[in-house]
């Protein structure tokens, strides 16, 4: 079977509701310039059919998503992405990063650089450091893992255990205490500010998160889990940029749920409306393997951050970002205006397109909108069929 080369328009098939669907998925790339109607770029990025990180913030540090999956035949609104640095206008230790689209805003605050303290058996934060600029990354939002706390946890179990069933048990606790162990955050494995126990090794000099939830910020009486399975009554993150598949709620919504000692119908995320109260359909390793497919909730292939699910957007609207630019404090962006209208050659293929994502990539000027079109099939493609179908299609850009 080959292998479709990389470009911006690709056809695939999904079955989100119960019903085989053909889709047309094409990504269009615009420069824009602030207060101006952004105009088509001259080149244009391919879709993405494989995740790529971000360029890692710090040594060893984990790494969140610069890029995700884009050949997606269904979503349930418009997902906005945000790509950017906050960027304050002199050194200061605390601002706003904002992004505005008609009524609706989704707004962080940005904090130096602090710690955490024990003063007399106390808690407290050290006053943030100023900054002039910082990456809207999950890496600066609150969650992570405690690694103190895991080191020490590693090292009692190597005492309590006899080395001979050390030795054979050591590529199992490899494999639980590696990249998605059970003892991170669910909401976000890539953050700092997570402290599992309440002990001065494990406190002092923790750094604390540099983006937070205006209206759920962290505080010295909350920042100790204690229990590894409370943990939906911690922050809730805030980002700009993807959202890990991996993390809480997408996890969920794709038949992994994280364990948690209270219902996840009562997570915030859920009481608040972010998120649909069925969001979870069950937990694809306790069943059958013939029953995943069936457990995957429609909303799991929304990658935008919580707070960024939009509606479906027409594709004309005003975007406005706040604290983003470094010479522009409110920089206005525009969509352009425009949608695909898609023919082919053959038989008629009857598509509306809808609108499933807004990346912003503010300091390289760049958005890409991808829009997707579908309609029934009575059956599955063959091998190279999707490529075959792709060639026969014209698109031409037609006013919103």
């Amino acid at each position: 079977m080959r292998s479709p080369q990389p470009g911006p328009l690709r056809v695939t098939q999904f079955a989100a509701t119960g019903v085989l669907e053909l889709a047309v998925v094409y990504k269009v790339t615009y420069d824009f310039s602030p207060g101006r109607r952004c105009r088509l770029a001259d080149e244009q990025i391919p879709l993405y059919e494989d995740a790529a990180p971000h360029e890692a913030l710090e040594a060893g540090g984990a790494v969140s998503y610069r890029s995700l999956p884009e050949v997606i035949g269904f979503k349930t609104g418009t997902d906005v992405v945000v790509q950017a640095s906050a960027h304050a206008p002199r050194p200061t230790p605390m601002m706003r990063a904002a992004v505005q689209i008609g009524e609706h805003s989704h707004a962080a605050d940005v904090i130096g650089r602090r710690f955490c303290e024990l003063i007399n058996g106390e808690i407290t934060f050290t006053p943030p450091q100023p900054f002039e600029e910082m990456p809207l990354r999950y890496e600066n939002a609150y969650g992570g893992r405690d690694q103190r706390f895991e080191e020490a946890l590693m090292k009692e179990v190597e005492r309590i255990t006899p080395p001979e069933h050390m030795r054979r048990a050591k590529p199992a606790l490899g494999a639980i205490f590696g990249a998605n162990n059970p003892l991170m955050y669910p909401r976000n494995r890539f953050g700092k500010g997570y402290i599992l126990e309440h002990r001065r090794e494990f406190i002092e000099g923790r750094e604390l998160p540099g983006l937070e939830n205006p209206a759920d910020r962290l505080t010295p009486d909350r920042i100790v889990v204690e229990n590894p399975l409370g943990w939906t009554g911690q922050p809730l993150p805030i980002g700009f940029d993807y959202l890990d598949p991996l993390s809480f709620p997408r996890s969920a919504m794709l038949g992994m749920p994280p364990a948690c000692n209270l219902s996840l119908n009562s997570a915030p995320e859920v009481t608040s409306g972010l998120i649909p109260s069925d969001f979870c359909k069950g937990n694809a390793f306790a069943g059958s393997p013939d029953n995943i497919p069936n457990l995957i909730h429609p909303a799991g292939s929304r990658c935008a951050s919580l707070g960024l699910w939009m509606p479906f957007l027409r594709g004309d609207e005003d975007i406005v970002l706040t604290g983003m630019d470094p010479d522009f404090p409110v920089l206005p962006v525009q969509l352009p205006g425009e949608r695909p209208e898609f023919a082919t050659n053959g038989p008629g293929l009857h598509l509306d397109p809808q609108l499933h994502l807004v990346l912003i990539d503010v300091r390289n000027r760049l958005m890409s909108l991808i829009w997707t079109g579908s309609t029934p099939s009575s059956h599955r493609l063959l091998p190279g069929q999707d490529q075959e179908l792709a060639s026969t299609l014209r698109i031409q850009m037609r006013k919103v």
